[in-house]
């Protein structure tokens, strides 16, 4: 069985079979499956995906969702446009860049489009106290994990240690872990300290955070090191804080940067069905709020208005339709 399920994928024809058909006017195949590609099973995603698909499948007529378990944004990006997932999750500035062709490791440009912006992501870098560690520039030296291979953590990593000169060949001892395996690894002290960018909170870091007898800390990126951040990777961050008690042991607000986490699909993905999507994503919020507490302060307004006009400009046309209807785009 290959890593997206057998029933995550379009039946007889595939995803692009009834992409194509309905481009060139045919009568598509009488019922939609396709899969949700989201992330590890340890952070906001997975379970995210999984609600999202269950929803769809009860309310969506003909329609049937699934959510797969991947490396997360630039693994998700790929099986999108290889059409082995009909939608997928990653980050607000990816949309534009992948129209773009800027995609560091997806050669080409591509025509995905925004569904719905769903939350702001704050980029954790996590410690615990005793390692001394109190600092970004304080990593030197220490073994650190960057976020799973093809990761959007990965990613994200890369931008904020090349914007401060820190090689992560030579500079740090790297490691190659997600979520959940990172903090395994910094519980059993075979890490220093480890990158996540994932929602607060993260079951993860919660996790990491109840450890008996050691104290989580949140390294800070402010000042000087925010600028250089920004000024290297323009249009990528925007500036945010874990507000005090976040996550146990975080005691007062600690100054971070953020990205907005999204839903994409290709632009040929029916807008019919596109628009009866996002319809029910919001008319579900109370199913959604069981897996992600964040469902209940979602809306229209928030959706369109915390993602970077780059991406808005992509957004597809069935969700388009529905924010029009809410009257949150004009």
């Amino acid at each position: 069985m290959t890593r997206t399920s057998c029933k995550g994928l379009i039946t007889a024809f595939g995803i692009a079979a009834i992409l194509f058909a309905s481009a060139v006017g045919l009568q598509a195949a009488e019922k939609l499956f396709f899969s949700i590609a989201t992330g590890g099973t340890g952070g906001v995603w997975y379970p995210l995906g999984g609600a999202i698909g269950g929803v769809v499948g009860q309310k969506v007529p003909d329609t049937e969702a699934t959510a797969e378990a991947t490396t997360a944004a630039i693994d998700n990006l790929k099986l999108l446009i290889a059409e082995r997932a009909g939608m997928a999750f990653c980050y607000d500035y990816h949309v534009g860049w992948m129209n773009a062709g800027k995609v560091e490791g997806i050669t080409g440009k591509h025509p995905v489009r925004l569904v719905l912006g769903f939350y702001e992501q704050p980029f954790h870098i996590a410690t615990y106290e005793d390692t001394g560690i109190k600092s970004v520039m304080d990593l030197k030296g220490k073994r650190v994990s960057t976020g799973a291979p093809n990761s959007g953590t990965e990613e994200q990593a890369d931008y904020v240690l090349k914007a401060l000169d820190i090689n992560w060949d030579k500079d740090i001892t790297r490691e190659k872990l997600g979520a959940t395996q990172s903090v395994g690894a910094l519980k059993d002290n075979k890490i220093h300290a480890f990158f996540w960018s994932g929602a607060v909170p993260t079951s993860s870091i919660i996790d990491l955070a109840s450890t008996p007898g050691r104290k989580l800390v949140l390294l800070p990126i402010d000042g000087e090191v925010r600028d250089k951040i920004f000024k290297a990777n323009p249009g990528v961050f925007h500036p945010t804080a874990f507000k005090k008690g976040s996550y146990t042991g975080i005691d007062s607000d600690v100054p971070a940067i953020a990205i907005t986490a999204v839903l994409t699909a290709m632009d040929k993905f029916p807008q019919d069905k596109m628009y009866a999507i996002v319809k029910t994503i919001f008319d579900s919020k109370l199913e959604l709020s069981a897996v992600w507490k964040g469902a209940n302060d979602m809306s229209p307004e928030t959706a369109v208005n915390q993602v970077t006009p780059d991406a808005l400009k992509y957004l597809h046309p069935g969700a388009q339709k529905y924010f029009k209807e809410k009257g949150a785009l004009k």
